[in-house]
C-alpha cells in the first residue's frame, strides 16, 4: 500500500481531505478487485515460519487472508478471491536489510499451496507482490502483499482442502537516495515452522451445486476417474496444474495479446513493472499490459572510436505500439491504497499512448555490451475515483497536461513529451549475455517527471489538487518485458508463442 505525506493541516474542509486522498491514486499500487458473492466464506490463517536470512534462521509470522465459495460443484473453477498476505518481519531480520543500507523495502511473495481432495493433491504457486515500507530502526516490520492466484477445479465431489506449504520471499531494498542497495534483491527460503494448523481452506465440492464462477484461467485441476460407480468412487488419479507455460494460453488475468502474423518482422510481448513516486514515497505497481513492435533491419556498422581503433556493431530501430482491445493504451487498472494511514481510496488508471514507440538498439560486439532505448509519449488518465466508498465525480477527462517525460541523453531528442526506458546487456567473463535485449526481454530502467493535472472536476476544478500531490520530477520506473513471440514465423521452436500467437512469457515485475 501507498503512504502519503499528510497534508500539514493545508486542507480545511472534509470536501478537500478526500480530494486530496484521490489524487494520491495516480500511480498507487494496483490491486486486482474481485467482487464477494453470496455464500462465499472469509478465511484468515495464521502461519509460523522460519526463514534463512544470511545471518541466520528468523521466525516469521505470516496471516493470509481470502475468500473462497462456501461449497463448489464438480467442473466448476473456484478463484480465490482478495488474496492478501501479512508478513510480520521480526527486529532481527529488519536488521540484516538496514545492514544493506536500506531504508525502505518491498518483496515479492511466493506462497506454495498443497491442494488437495480424495487422496490426490497438486501444487498450486501463490504469487504475490508488496510495495515498499519504510524499516524501522528498531522492532517488526510488516508487509502486506496482494495480488491473484491461480483457480482450483474439482472434477470429483468431496471436500476439497488448502494447505500452505513452502514460502519464498524476495525482498527488493532501497537506499534512502532511492537506489536499489548491493545486492539489489535479496531472496530468502522459508519452511513452515512444527505446530499449528497449515489449512487456509476447506471447500466440499458435491453435484447439485453452484455458487462458484466458472473460469478459463489456469489453475489446479482435478481429474476425474475413468469410470464413476454410485456411489461415486474417489478418484486418486495426481491433480494437475495448468501454470502458465510453453505453448499454453496466457491466464485470463492478463491481457490478450495476438501478434501480427503477417508481418515477417513482428513481435508481441508482455511487459509489467514498478515506479517510484517521489511525492507519495512509495512504489506502485505496473499492471502486465500488451506491446506490439516491429523491428527494424539490422544495420553491422564498423564505428573508429579513436585513430586506428575499430568497433563492431549491431544497429537496429524499431517501432511499437500499446495493445489494449485495439487502443494504444495500457488496460485500465483498479488502484486501492490507505490514505492517511485508513482511508480506502480506490480509482482507474489508464496509460494512453499519444505518439509513435521508437526502439532504438545498439550491440557493441567488440566491446561486449548494448543499449537499447525505448522512447515513448504516455498519458495518465483517471476514472471512478472513490474515496471511502463515496464516488468522487472527476468527469471524463481528467488526465495529465501531455505525457510524462524523461531527460533523454540524446540532445537532439530531448524534447519533454516521452518517457525513455533504457536497457542494458553485457557478455560476461563466461561469455554469455545477460540483461536486456529486444529479442529476449529483460529489465528496463528510467525516471520520469509527472506533468500537472488538467480537466479533474465537475462544478469544481479538483487538478490542482492532484498535481500537488503527485505531479513533480525523479520519479524512477522499471520495467521487465518478457521473451516476446515472434508472431510472424510460422514455425515457433523456441515455444514463446501460443498456437494463436500470444507471448507464452509473462513476467514478474521487477523493482
Amino acid at each position: 500500500m501507498t503512504r502519503t505525506r499528510g497534508p500539514g493541516g493545508r486542507w480545511q474542509t472534509v470536501r478537500g481531505r478526500g480530494a486530496v486522498a484521490a489524487a494520491t491514486v495516480v500511480l498507487a499500487t494496483i490491486v486486482p478487485g474481485a467482487t464477494a458473492a453470496l455464500g462465499d466464506q472469509q478465511v484468515s490463517t495464521d502461519l509460523a515460519y522460519t526463514c534463512a536470512f544470511p545471518g541466520g534462521a528468523r521466525p516469521v509470522s505470516v496471516r493470509v487472508a481470502a475468500k473462497f465459495p462456501e461449497r463448489a460443484a464438480p467442473g466448476v473453477a473456484i478463484r480465490p478471491a482478495d488474496v492478501a498476505t501479512r508478513v510480520t518481519l521480526p527486529a532481527s531480520a529488519v536488521a540484516e536489510l538496514t545492514a544493506l543500507h536500506a531504508a525502505t523495502t518491498g518483496a515479492s511473495i511466493r506462497l506454495t499451496t498443497r491442494v488437495a481432495q480424495n487422496g490426490a493433491d497438486a501444487t498450486a504457486l501463490w504469487q504475490l507482490s508488496a510495495p515498499s515500507v519504510p524499516l524501522p530502526p528498531a522492532g517488526d516490520a510488516v508487509l502486506t502483499a496482494t495480488g491473484e492466484v491461480p483457480t482450483i477445479t474439482a472434477n470429483d465431489p468431496g471436500d476439497l482442502m488448502v494447505t500452505a506449504t513452502a514460502l519464498t520471499l524476495d525482498f527488493q531494498p532501497v537506499t534512502v537516495e532511492g537506489r536499489a542497495t548491493q545486492p539489489a534483491t535479496l531472496s530468502v527460503s522459508c519452511t513452515r515452522t512444527p505446530g499449528g494448523s497449515d489449512q487456509l481452506a476447506k471447500v466440499p465440492v458435491s453435484n447439485g451445486t453452484s455458487g462458484s464462477t466458472p473460469s478459463s484461467a489456469p489453475g489446479a485441476s482435478m481429474p476425474s476417474p475413468t469410470a464413476a460407480a454410485t456411489p461415486p468412487r474417489p478418484s486418486l488419479a495426481a491433480p494437475k496444474v495448468a501454470a502458465p507455460t510453453a505453448g499454453s494460453a496466457p491466464p485470463a488475468a492478463v491481457p490478450p495479446c495476438h501478434g501480427d502474423t503477417a508481418q515477417p518482422l513482428a513481435l508481441a510481448a508482455y511487459v509489467t513493472g514498478y515506479s517510484n513516486v517521489t511525492k507519495l514515497n512509495g512504489a506502485s505497481l505496473i499492471p502486465v499490459y500488451c506491446a506490439q513492435i516491429v523491428q527494424g533491419p539490422n544495420q553491422l556498422k564498423r564505428i573508429e572510436v579513436r585513430p586506428g581503433v575499430f568497433e563492431l556493431h549491431l544497429l537496429q530501430k524499431s517501432q511499437g505500439r500499446l495493445d489494449y482491445q485495439g487502443r494504444a493504451q495500457t488496460p485500465p487498472a483498479p488502484a486501492t491504497f490507505l490514505t492517511f494511514g485508513f482511508m480506502p481510496t480506490t480509482a482507474t488508471m489508464t496509460l494512453e499512448q499519444t505518439g509513435p514507440m521508437s526502439i532504438d538498439s545498439d550491440l557493441n560486439n567488440t566491446a561486449g555490451h548494448g543499449e537499447t532505448y525505448i522512447r515513448v509519449p504516455l498519458t495518465l488518465r483517471l476514472s471512478d475515483v472513490k474515496v471511502n466508498g463515496t464516488p468522487m465525480d472527476v468527469g471524463t477527462n481528467c488526465r495529465t497536461t501531455g505525457p510524462i517525460y524523461s531527460q533523454d541523453p540524446d540532445p537532439s531528442n530531448n524534447t519533454k513529451d516521452h518517457m525513455v526506458l533504457l536497457g542494458q546487456l553485457k557478455k560476461g567473463k563466461d561469455t554469455v549475455w545477460r540483461g536486456y535485449s529486444l529479442s529476449r526481454g529483460g529489465p528496463l530502467d528510467g525516471e520520469v517527471t509527472i506533468p500537472p493535472f488538467t480537466g479533474c472536476g465537475v462544478g469544481e476544478d479538483l487538478s490542482p489538487l492532484f498535481t500537488a500531490s503527485v505531479s513533480g520530477p525523479a520519479n524512477t520506473v522499471k520495467q521487465n518485458q518478457g521473451a516476446p513471440c515472434a508472431s510472424g514465423i510460422p514455425d515457433d521452436p523456441a515455444k514463446l508463442c501460443t498456437p494463436d500467437k500470444q507471448p507464452t512469457t509473462i513476467p514478474p515485475p521487477l523493482r
